[in-house]
This record gives C-alpha cells, structure tokens and sequence, in this order.
C-alpha cells in the first residue's frame, strides 16, 4: 500500500520545474530556447537602434498566460545590452513592451 501511494505521489506531484500558469519560471538556457530566441528576435526588431542583431540573450524567464510572456535581457551585436517583456500571443504574433537599455547585469 505505501509503494502504490508513493508510486501516486511521484506521478502526480508537480516537478520543481514545472510550469506553473500565471507564474514566471527561469529559462537555463536561454540562447538554446527556440521560442526564447524568436522573442529576442521580435524585441530586436522594436528597439531604437538600428543596423544591430541579437548575439545572444543573457536571462529570460516564461509566464504561461493566454499566449507566453517572455522577461528578457539580450547583448547586441554592438555589445549593448537591453532588456523588455515580450508577449507570444496565441495566433504566434508577438507583441513588445517595456523596453530599457541596461547598463550592466546586476550579479
């Protein structure tokens, strides 16, 4: 009886890095994310720089919603690094918002 409710309890029991809808969740590997990536993309294209594209993102994180939110900070090619929220919507449009240029990363 203990097995099988054990057994119960690892199969039901949300994982730690499960996603949890309407909370944010880290992306570990941001650059290897596809749909980080095409985020990071769309928020390149909706920056005020131009002649610029994305060498890699730095932190992202995901909030499941009606659609996908993503949080991320991105480097440039020109080294610079900004950071903004990017809403993947259900129809696979993407939508920019809140948009700063960062100094630096905090540690």
């Amino acid at each position: 009886m203990r097995r099988v409710l054990f057994i119960a309890f690892l199969v039901l029991a949300p994982s730690a890095r499960a996603q949890i809808a309407g909370g944010w969740s880290v992306i570990e590997q941001p650059s290897e994310d596809h749909d980080a990536r095409e985020a990071g993309i769309a928020l390149v294209r909706h920056l005020p720089v131009k002649n610029v594209s994305l060498r890699h993102i730095e932190r992202a994180s995901r909030q499941v919603v009606a659609g996908t939110n993503f949080r991320l900070t991105i480097k440039l090619t020109n080294g610079r690094l900004w950071c903004g929220t990017v809403w993947r919507k259900l129809d696979g449009t993407y939508v920019v918002s809140r948009v700063a240029r960062v100094r630096s990363l905090p540690s």
